[in-house]
C-alpha cells in the first residue's frame, strides 16, 4: 500500500542558512589545519656585540681600549742660505788706528733684513769668540730694539753701550754698529738710540754724533775707513 504519510520539509530559508553555516565551519577548519601543518616563515637574525654602548654588527674587529698614537711629524730643518749670511764686525787696533774685521754668520733663508741684523747684533753683543779681533762695546750692553724704517735703521742699546774707555774705543764700537746695521745696505743711514733717547753725545769725552749717520759720515768725521775686504 502507498505510504501517503505527508513528509514536512523545512523551509527553503532555513536550509540556505543551514547549508552557510556548514561551508563556514569547513572553510574555518581547512584553515587552521594548513596554518598547523604549515611551517612557520624563517626570521633573520643578526647577532649584535654591544661596545661602549653602541651596537656592532658581529663580524666587525672590535677596537682596542687603548688610543692609536700617532707619531709627531719631523720638525723641518731650517736651511741656510750662505747668499744671505749677515756680517758683524769686529775690531783690530794698530796704535790709534780702528781697524774693522768683518765676520759672516749665517741666518735662516726666509729671515728679513730686521731678522738678520737683530741676530747680528746678538753676536756682536756676545763679543768676539776667536783670537785676533776685539770689541769696543761693553760686554753689558744690550740690544733692546732694532727695525728697519724707510729712512733708515732704528738701533736702540742700553746705557752700558756710552761707558767707559777713551777715544779710540769710543770710536770704535761706532764704527761696529754702523757697519754691523749696513750690512745689506752699505749706503743706509743708521739712528742710534740709548734707552730709547737720540745719541748725540758719547762717552766721557763727548764725541759729537751725527743722527742719522752713515759709513761715510764715519769717514769724515773720526777717518774710519772700510775695511780692505770690502
Amino acid at each position: 500500500m502507498e505510504d501517503k504519510t505527508n513528509r514536512r520539509r523545512p523551509p527553503l530559508g532555513i536550509a540556505i542558512a543551514i547549508i552557510a553555516i556548514a561551508l563556514s565551519a569547513g572553510s574555518a577548519t581547512a584553515w587552521f589545519t594548513w596554518r598547523a601543518i604549515s611551517p612557520p616563515a624563517p626570521t633573520a637574525e643578526f647577532p649584535e656585540l654591544e661596545i661602549e654602548g653602541e651596537a656592532v654588527p658581529e663580524g666587525f674587529d672590535q677596537p682596542t681600549a687603548e688610543p692609536i698614537e700617532v707619531p709627531d711629524p719631523p720638525a723641518p730643518e731650517v736651511a741656510v742660505n750662505p747668499d744671505s749670511a749677515g756680517t758683524l764686525y769686529w775690531l783690530s787696533t794698530d796704535g790709534t788706528t780702528v781697524a774693522l774685521n768683518p765676520a759672516s754668520i749665517e741666518v735662516p733663508t726666509d729671515a728679513t733684513d730686521a731678522d738678520a741684523l737683530t741676530v747680528a747684533f746678538s753676536n756682536l753683543m756676545g763679543g768676539p769668540d776667536s783670537e785676533g779681533v776685539a770689541t769696543g762695546i761693553p760686554e753689558q750692553t744690550e740690544l733692546l730694539a732694532l727695525s728697519v724704517e724707510s729712512d733708515g735703521i732704528h738701533v736702540n742699546l742700553s746705557e752700558d753701550f756710552t761707558l767707559g774707555g777713551g777715544s779710540a774705543s769710543m770710536i770704535g764700537r761706532l764704527a761696529q754698529v754702523i757697519y754691523t746695521a749696513t750690512a745689506f745696505d752699505p749706503d743706509a743711514s743708521v739712528w742710534i738710540d740709548v734707552d730709547g733717547e737720540p745719541l748725540t753725545l758719547l762717552g766721557g769725552e763727548g764725541l759729537e754724533i751725527r743722527q742719522p749717520m752713515t759709513r761715510t759720515d764715519l769717514a769724515t768725521d773720526f777717518g774710519v775707513e772700510a775695511p780692505a775686504e770690502e
